[in-house]
């Protein structure tokens, strides 16, 4: 059973002569603007841990390649150098394969220095290991192309680089994340984000020089982990929504302050912003007492579609939007090949109606795409008959074009979601608050959400849930109940 609303969609193009606005280059290494605008407070200094490997900087045995393609179809390079870098990524003009998920789920914690993980390609759901990280995380990036995990600690001023093990199966243990590289910031980093087939690490930190409607962004060359470089350093637009298409060397990033899109060409060294901002206001421009947030900003490269959970009370939704999908070739970049524009896709929320008389959700957190399927999850908030809790709601486009359709789930909320809720003996006995954190393993079937305690300042859990095809899904317990995690969970990736 499905729920929906079909709407038409709305193109929005971003204005072209405009490739450097906004983008302030700095000297990477003494912190000298070349352009004006002071980045004195972004200096950054890697380190190598003392137990990261001297002769293989990959990782940990076992390392993906990515599944490349060597090959190109009609009228695309077969190329796979980079000539305005030197580096070395997918074909030009061909889409790699997606990396196959281990069954290996990440969660970090924002009052813990604990990173735990756990399985999810076994009968059952289970703990795995962890490991004390020294500092709290304030985020996580995951590349599984090199099987590493990126972690950004705030209070520490520092992004720590891990090697993962990547398990042969459900009875093949998995070695403790290898420390390969640091980097100490000199102001705090806040979120992370990586282009796994390039190696290139992108940290988005404060710049206290700027102003509070500015950021730095942090490039970093990480294809020796053990000695990340660092490429530039460039004032941008405060954010803390933002998203990396690696194979087209593509960064977008919303700015609250104005609700706009910005978005970025990474080919070179330094970031050039493609065209100007784009209003996200224009196809979504619904109003209430919230204010309008787009939240946990997410690329998809195989389908060329951007998601973010929209949070703005009782008018929360997923916000989808098409973007062109040309993929450079051989000594291109994507402002070559696209003028980069939004169109949006209608999810099965329609807002013109009251919440009273309609499906709906009361707050949006986390998109979780695939690249295998059109289905898609959304961390939420809903109303459980007495106050909000964390949900999880299943949406699909079986045709490719929208609009999303409303999956029944677990039919926990008005037919449809799936209810974060505390188990014990295989019963729910208590609905959960969630920040979000989740993540999807498709190649297992299985989504990962977390649940905050109350006080937030004791332990969590993990909640899994397996799905099918058809998006009908349920929850997956261990003997009965949730798995524990560390005090409020803020990061979870399926490796």
């Amino acid at each position: 059973m499905r729920l929906g609303l079909k709407l038409c969609g709305l193109v929005i193009c971003a204005a072209t002569g405009c490739s450097d606005d906004g983008v302030v280059a700095a000297d990477a290494e003494s912190g000298a603007n070349t352009s004006g605008a002071s980045t004195d407070d972004g200096e950054l200094t890697a380190t190598a841990s003392d137990s990261a490997p001297t002769t293989d900087p990959t990782g940990l045995p076992g390392g993906s390649t990515g599944g490349l393609t060597d090959t190109a179809g009609p009228g695309e390079s077969g190329d796979t150098s980079d000539e305005s870098t030197g580096d070395t990524g997918p074909t030009r003009g061909v889409l790699p394969d997606p990396v196959p998920k281990s069954g290996v789920a990440y969660v970090a914690h924002f009052l813990a220095n604990d990173l735990r993980w756990y399985r999810t390609d076994g009968d059952a759901p289970a703990t795995g290991g962890s490991i004390d990280l020294g500092a709290i995380t304030h985020d996580l990036a995951l590349d599984d192309v090199n099987d590493r995990i990126v972690v950004a600690q705030d209070v520490a001023q520092r992004v720590v680089l891990y090697g993962l093990d990547r398990p042969d199966g459900p009875e093949d243990a998995v070695e403790d994340p290898l420390e390969l590289g640091a980097l100490d910031i000199s102001t705090a980093p806040r979120f992370v984000r990586v282009d796994p087939y390039h190696e290139r690490l992108y940290i988005v930190a404060d710049d206290t020089a700027g102003g509070t409607g500015m950021m730095l962004l942090h490039t970093i060359d990480t294809t020796d982990p053990t000695n990340p470089a660092v490429l530039s350093t460039v004032t941008i637009p405060a954010t803390t929504s933002l998203d990396v298409d690696g194979p087209r060397r593509l960064m977008v990033l919303f700015h609250g302050a104005t609700d706009e899109v910005f978005a970025y060409d990474v080919t070179g060294d330094e970031p050039a912003q493609i065209g100007d901002p784009i209003d996200l206001r224009e196809p979504y421009p619904e109003e209430n007492n919230t204010a309008f947030s787009a939240r946990s900003l997410t690329l998809d490269p195989w389908h060329a579609r951007l998601y973010a959970a929209r949070s703005q009370s009782a008018l929360s939704e997923l916000i989808v939007m098409n973007y062109p999908d040309a993929l450079p070739g051989e000594g291109q970049s994507y402002a070559d090949v696209a003028e980069f524009s939004l169109e949006a896709i209608a999810d099965p929320f329609d807002l013109s109606v009251d919440i009273s008389e309609r499906p709906g959700i009361l707050d949006a957190f986390t998109p979780l795409p695939s690249p295998e399927d059109f289905l898609v999850f959304l961390t939420a908030g809903a109303w459980n008959g007495t106050v909000p809790s964390g949900t999880l709601v299943t949406m699909s486009d079986e045709s490719g074009e929208g609009p999303l359709m409303l999956e029944t789930g677990c039919e926990d909320h008005e037919g449809f979601g799936c209810f974060i809720q505390d188990y014990a003996g295989g019963a729910p006995i208590a609905f959960l608050q969630t920040d979000g954190a989740a993540c999807r393993d498709w190649t297992h079937g299985v989504v990962v959400t977390t649940g905050l305690a109350t006080p937030e300042d004791e332990p969590g859990q993990v909640m899994f849930f397996q799905y099918e095809d058809d998006g009908a899904t349920a929850p997956w317990l261990a003997e009965g109940g949730n798995l524990p995690a560390a005090a409020f969970p803020i990061g979870a990736l399926c490796h």
